[in-house]
């Protein structure tokens, strides 16, 4: 057995789950200092107390092991989950007393810091540009605050990985030799990177894992890792290219370590993270390299749902790039999606990015852009687009023309969008007035709101003096990164359930303006029924069979321009109260969970049905086969999508085999690309398996199917998953 075999069974079985234990009680709310220093000294406590774990044969070192306890287990076993974090406290009453509530939970998510930055400085070097600047006599409170929080939270950081020096010396003594051997390249490493640049690949992946570690120590999840191909290739120097590509497969392996974390909502483990391969450099030029191929190499031999990989493929990329991410996909990798990277980066050029940032973005979690370590693009807003259509109906059935109600619609959305973008500029100027040292036109705020703001999980109560430390401009202007004094002030926008208003839309067109066979309040009513009357089973029934998304048919697609187009250009009319431009995106996760609370829509879906997930076509629509499904969805001007945008299509696992399959994916996508699509989530998989994996589980473990912005081994996935899964295949 390989080691990456032998790691890989070790962590499906969740051997390192044995160091997991509840994090105690522990505060440090009465320390004598500001709260961004004492939220630094919970870190630092957890750095300092947390058991370290280093499992047999492992390379890379690390993990998580104080966590929340999940309640009512019923076999009696510890199990542990993330969702509410490693929290210490550290407010008291006199904070809680002045801002009149605790945010301390309040979290920022779905963001992507630069841990170059911590690769081309060593932890020292962050806590030297932090104790230098705190040199500078005019800085205000609050940066000196946050200066002194950072250096105690990279000091803390430093005690951990010195903690796993100690800790793989010690372990040394008892061991056999070739075991021994690499217990003390372990210390070695951790003692030199404790305080020191790293200077070869192994050394730069291991900081960066403690690097990543930190984040997750902090803010709990949704921390995702940016360009490691890009970040990684200068330390690969003259390391064997064997040697190097071991430690690629190790790190994966680390990144899936929190496997036996339960969740809820998907049964197991869902906090997954997203790597970014492949585009181009900061000067336009290809930025696949050695280490990019490694990824994709490590990728085959893993074959684990998380991390996600979000390939960048641009027109300057090697075709070897390509060849080898589409071998992955007909395999049944469907953790991996694509990009057109040659739009993406004109499309945020063209929304007012500059282009030396352009074409550093990588992802979070949830497909949106980030551009890793000068901005924090989430969230400006979300806006659900068939509850918008059903409360206009819900105000008004009486539209004479199919172009009045659409004109009524567009009205509609235009005030969401302008109501939705203002309460965020608000809420981001108030947090912001605190981190600029101006408290009390902060707490003026408070007391004409009744409550503090918060901005996604900013808030000055929840300060993080770790993450800023990989952000750049933090440092620098002595600002935490919740006050975001980062260069990129941009931030996205979500359109969410498009496909089933675009439906709707179609269905009302033809069902009631076109052929008159119903009245709009006739339709209307009948959703609110669910359909359940005997002539709502028989609308329903026609409602459906009107023409859908994803068929390549004008008739829909013209309406599905014209209304996403629309929105999409609203975003242009904006900017944050910081000047950053609004970038438009669709984005629609959580099919199952979305749908269970919408009531029956006008294309013919049921209430409580799952939704589809972004631009995908609705479960049993797609009669055209996946090629006319791309070709509807490049028809949205590409030009107007520069955020989260989500094309996914359900392949047939049967569809790549014997025929090249290889070929057969890679014409497809290119062929979309040239027509101006801009992204691919490719579900590659055999239906039937999916079904006898419920009943035998054990024998289809490997399975990797792709829900949303998020992949997951099938037989974890709870039963109402599978079945949505399973129905995506229904034609």
């Amino acid at each position: 057995m390989t080691r990456t075999e032998f790691l890989r069974e070790q962590t499906l079985s969740g051997a390192n789950k044995c160091k997991r234990t509840p994090v105690p009680e522990h505060s440090v709310a009465d320390e004598k200092c500001s709260i961004a220093e004492r939220k630094a000294l919970a870190l630092k406590w957890l750095f300092d107390e947390m058991p370290v774990y280093i499992g047999p044969k492992e390379l890379i070192v690390g993990t998580r092991t104080y966590l929340s306890a999940v309640e009512g287990n019923e076999d009696g076993h510890d199990i542990f989950g993330y969702r509410l974090g490693v929290i210490v406290k550290y407010l008291n009453e006199k904070d809680t007393e002045l801002f009149g509530c605790d945010q301390s939970y309040l979290n920022k998510t779905h963001i992507t810091p630069d841990f170059s930055i911590i690769l081309d400085k060593g932890v020292d070097g962050i806590i030297a540009s932090a104790e230098e600047r705190l040199k500078d006599g005019e800085l205000n409170a609050v940066s000196r605050e946050f200066l002194s929080s950072v250096i105690i939270a990279y000091n803390g950081l430093k005690d951990f990985i010195i903690r796993y020096s100690d800790e793989a010396l010690r372990m040394s003594k008892n061991a056999d030799e070739g075991e021994k051997e690499e217990l003390l390249e372990i210390a070695r490493i951790c003692k030199k990177i404790s305080c020191e640049k790293p200077e070869t690949f192994r050394e730069a992946v291991q900081l960066l894992w403690f690097a990543h570690l930190g984040t997750i120590t902090e803010s709990h999840q949704f921390v995702n890792y940016g360009r490691l191909d890009v970040i990684l290739y200068p330390f690969l120097k003259d390391t064997p290219l064997n040697e190097a590509q071991q430690i690629i497969e190790c790190l994966l392996l680390k990144m899936y370590d929190q496997y036996d974390l339960q969740d809820g909502y998907l049964g197991k483990y869902s906090a997954q993270l997203v790597v970014t391969l492949g585009g181009v450099l900061s000067d336009g030029e290809n930025a696949v390299n050695a280490v990019t191929m490694m990824f994709l190499n490590a990728i085959d031999k893993v074959r684990l749902p998380d991390p996600e990989f979000n390939l960048r493929i641009n027109s300057k990329n090697p075709p070897e790039f390509l060849d080898s991410a589409a071998k992955l996909t007909v395999s049944g990798c469907n953790n991996v999606s694509y990009y057109n990277d040659d739009m993406f980066v004109k499309s945020l050029i063209g929304a007012g990015v500059p282009a030396e940032y352009a074409r550093l973005y990588g992802f979070d979690l949830c497909q949106d852009i980030n551009i890793p370590g000068y901005g924090d693009t989430w969230l400006a807003g979300e806006l659900p687009l068939i509850r918008i259509l059903l409360a206009l109906l819900d105000e008004n059935t009486g539209f004479e023309t199919f172009d009045e109600l659409l004109c009524a619609y567009k009205n509609k959305i235009a005030e969401a969008v302008e109501d939705r973008i203002n309460r965020f500029n608000e809420a981001q100027r108030q947090v912001i007035l605190y981190g600029s040292g101006k408290s009390d036109e902060y707490f003026d705020g408070i007391k004409n709101h009744g409550k503090p703001v918060n901005r996604d999980g900013n808030t000055p109560m929840a300060p993080l003096p770790y993450l800023s430390g990989l952000f750049h401009g933090c440092v620098e202007k002595a600002t935490d990164v919740i006050y975001e004094p980062y260069p990129v002030k941009e931030k996205g926008f979500i359109f969410g359930t498009a496909t089933e208003a675009v439906n709707s839309l179609a269905a009302i067109k033809k069902a009631v303006y076109d052929d008159k066979r119903y009245t709009l309040k006739e339709v209307y009513d009948e959703c609110k029924n669910d359909f359940n009357s005997e002539n709502g089973k028989i609308m329903q029934s026609v409602l459906w069979n009107c023409p859908k998304w994803g068929n390549d048919d004008d008739y829909i697609d013209s309406i599905a321009k014209d209304l996403l187009d629309y929105c999409l250009a609203l975003c242009k009319k904006y900017k944050t109260s910081e000047g950053g431009h609004i970038l438009g995106g669709i984005h629609q996760p959580h099919p199952v969970p979305t749908g269970a609370g919408l009531m029956a829509t006008p294309e013919g879906r049921r209430a409580g049905a799952a939704v589809s997930v972004t631009l995908t076509p609705e479960s049993g629509t797609m009669k055209n086969g996946p090629t006319a499904a791309l070709r509807s969805a490049s028809k949205i001007e590409p030009m107007l999508v520069q955020w989260n945008y989500c094309v996914m299509i359900n392949y047939f696992a049967s569809v790549f085999k014997g025929n090249n399959g290889k070929e057969v994916f890679k014409n497809l996508l290119n062929g979309y690309f040239k027509s101006g699509g801009m992204q691919h989530q490719p579900n590659v998989t055999d239906v039937e398996q999916l079904k006898r994996a419920q009943t035998e589980p054990e024998k289809y473990r490997d399975i990797i199917v792709r829900l949303w912005g998020v992949s997951a081994r099938f037989v974890d996935l709870p039963k109402r998953l599978q079945d949505e899964m399973i129905a995506r295949f229904s034609c």
